[in-house]
């Protein structure tokens, strides 16, 4: 057991380290480029700080067939990918972050429109008695109509992200396009290795403690997993990069889900979605991450729509709600 812990808080540590440096050179490539902030955060960085739930996912699945603990990693890392911007929103009050961002409204409304279409068969099942399998989609390989769909709304969330209108930086990067390009794929590959690694060591300690795929163990490979969104956030913050700070944590949630999809494509044995309907106990937990998952969203997307507030008391109702919501979810599961 203290070689596990050891082992984790070392590669925390890399996972850190590596993901600050990381933001640090997208921070520079926003400064030299005239793409938005939005797009870099929300895609390019996004996708390699999803890297360890994209992994996890697919060796849960593929390797363990055990597709359960891929949903539960993936809605558990976006419920503390939401409660992450909510900490950074806290720490940084003056800053007022969310009375300067306004972007993400398009892609954050993706999101919640991909919750709906995971929880419509699940809704359905409880009234026609429907279930996923009345999804899939007839074809040589086990494929489902709702993996189509989240697939579909990913790219149109690209498109939303890439028409997010940012102010530009000011600063001009001093750095040169290879340099820029050198060290952020460095870093990016120490990012998606030691993530993978933090990712293992995690799940072990979750078999130590008898976490197991509980809505306690779904939690805490999701704090494992998103060590890189909280680094990046934090990190982009102290930078006042916030259009690249609210893109990550939105485009990973978006990234996230669409890795259930990949996967389901991926695993060619069968439809991973019959696992809410097998399975009763992961459908109940899997249930409850989605509702969360849904309720944090549609929060996140009250405070970017909202008009700007000068009230600190008002201005972190958001944050604290989103806090709150955690921190019942988290009572309740125990």
């Amino acid at each position: 057991m203290v070689v596990l812990i050891l082992q984790y808080l070392l590669l925390a540590f890399i996972v850190i380290y590596a993901t600050s440096k990381l933001s640090y050179y997208v921070d520079e490539l926003d400064k030299k480029t005239n793409i938005s902030g939005a797009l870099i955060g929300g895609v390019l960085l996004a996708t390699i700080t999803s890297m360890p739930e994209f992994i996890t996912s697919i060796t849960s699945t593929v390797r363990l067939s055990e597709p359960a603990l891929a949903f539960g990693n993936v809605f558990g890392s976006n419920i503390f990918n939401i409660v992450i911007l909510a900490v950074a929103d806290i720490i940084f009050m003056k800053q007022m972050f969310f009375n300067k961002v306004k972007t993400q409204r398009k892609t954050n409304a993706l999101v919640i429109l991909m919750y709906i279409v995971f929880m419509i068969p699940l809704i359905l099942s409880g009234f026609t008695g429907l279930d996923y399998d009345s999804f899939t989609i007839p074809l040589l390989i086990s494929f489902n109509l709702i993996s189509l769909i989240i697939i579909i709304i990913y790219l149109l969330s690209i498109k939303a992200m890439n028409e997010d209108e940012t102010e530009q930086s000011e600063e001009v990067s001093k750095l040169s396009y290879k340099k820029i390009g050198i060290m952020f794929s460095l870093w990016a590959l120490v990012v998606i290795v030691s993530s993978f690694f933090v990712t293992l060591v995690a799940n072990d300690l979750g078999v130590a403690l008898n976490l197991g795929s509980s809505f306690a163990g779904a939690i805490f490979l999701g704090i494992a997993t998103s060590l890189p969104e909280l680094t990046a956030v934090m990190t982009l913050m102290k930078l006042r990069n916030h259009e690249a700070a609210l893109g990550n944590i939105i485009g990973s949630n978006v990234f996230n889900l669409t890795i259930i999809s990949v996967v389901d494509v991926i695993n060619v044995k069968e439809d991973i979605f019959t696992e809410l309907v097998n399975n009763q106990s992961a459908r109940e937990n899997i249930s409850y991450l989605l509702i969360l998952g849904l309720i944090n969203s549609i929060i996140l997307m009250m405070a970017l729509i909202r008009k700007n507030t000068k009230t600190k008391i008002m201005y972190m109702i958001p944050s604290i709600l989103i806090l709150a919501a955690y921190l019942i979810y988290i009572g309740l599961s125990l």
